[in-house]
Order: structure tokens, then C-alpha cells, then sequence
């Protein structure tokens, strides 16, 4: 059974600037059996941050990520939950129940949108969502029928350094650790 990791808009753009951690987070999805995947709302947001971004460094990286994201593995599935809007109205539900304090509203609809899909993990620079307490947002996602799956957020720095752990040979060698 293929496993699902969803990536946020920033993440994507973090990757196609080259971030180290964006691109370490890729190598641990492909390492661990991951499927890396974007939801409906980041490709739509990709689209239009290539578009209509007044920074031009973000309007490159959107663009870029656009051409390149299939060389990355990355998959754009269409789930019917999320096209016709019923994870939208979840979304706000949650936000409005006060589980994800700070959130914007796109961040909530890449949540549920990654729950829709089925996604075990979303990686995300998101301070709310890697700060929303797990047990309640899980739940209220299960009480939505929108996932069959423990979404676990989590962050590139998380990852890489979980990568190093896995991969001690990968660690920088310019740093010691004095005993």
C-alpha cells in the first residue's frame, strides 16, 4: 500500500530554491517509501505566485517548481472531496473550532486537503500547524470521515535531522563533538 506525504506551497518553494533542509526532507521521503504529493490548494497557489508574486525571486522558484516537480517525484493527485469544496467547509470548521491557533485558512485546507489524500505526514514551515496539538486535530478530522491515517506535521529541520540520525555518514564533517 503506497504511503503519502503532502508538501505545503512554502516547502515546494523552499525546494526549488534549493533549501538544504527541503531537499534533505526529499531524500528521507524517498528513502523511507514516502510518496511525496502536493493538494489541489498548493498547486493552485504555485500557479498564482508565478503569476502575481511582487517578489520576483518567489515568482522563479513557483515557475520552477511548476516544470520541475515531476523530476522530484512529486505526484498532483485529484481527490473528489477536495474538487468539490467539502474539504473547504471542513477547513473552516476546524479553524473555527480554534484547533490550529494562527492558522490562515489555506493552511487548514492543505491539512485536511493531505487528510483527503490520505497523506500519513505533511511537511510544512507552518508555526501553527507544527504547533496545534495532534490528539485533537486528528480527531477532528476522523469525526469528518477525511482520513483513515494519524496526519503527523512536521517540519524540513525535523526531517533533515532525522535523516542524519538514519544516515550518520551524512553528517557534516566539519562538526565534532568534543567529549
Amino acid at each position: 500500500m503506497p504511503r503519502f506525504a503532502a508538501l505545503d506551497t512554502r516547502f515546494i518553494l523552499a525546494l526549488a530554491g534549493g533549501e538544504p533542509d527541503a531537499e534533505a526532507t526529499i531524500d528521507y521521503l524517498h528513502t523511507t517509501g514516502f510518496t511525496p504529493m502536493i493538494t489541489e490548494s498548493v498547486v493552485e497557489q504555485l500557479g498564482e505566485l508565478g503569476q502575481e508574486s511582487a517578489n520576483q525571486l518567489t515568482r522563479k522558484c513557483a515557475d520552477y517548481a511548476a516544470r520541475w516537480m515531476v523530476t522530484w517525484n512529486i505526484i498532483t493527485p485529484s481527490n473528489a472531496t477536495v474538487n468539490n469544496g467539502a474539504a473547504q467547509v471542513h477547513a473552516e470548521k476546524i479553524i473555527e473550532q480554534g484547533l490550529i491557533p494562527g492558522a490562515s485558512q489555506i493552511e487548514a485546507e492543505i491539512l485536511v486537503e493531505a487528510s483527503c489524500h490520505n497523506c500519513e505526514l505533511l511537511v510544512t514551515f507552518s508555526d501553527p500547524l507544527l504547533n496545534a496539538p495532534a490528539a485533537p486535530l486528528n480527531l477532528a478530522l476522523l469525526e469528518n470521515d477525511l482520513h483513515k491515517v494519524t496526519v503527523t506535521i512536521a517540519s524540513p529541520q525535523i526531517i533533515a535531522r532525522r535523516l542524519e540520525v538514519m544516515n550518520p555518514a551524512n553528517r557534516n564533517p566539519s562538526v565534532t563533538v568534543q567529549g
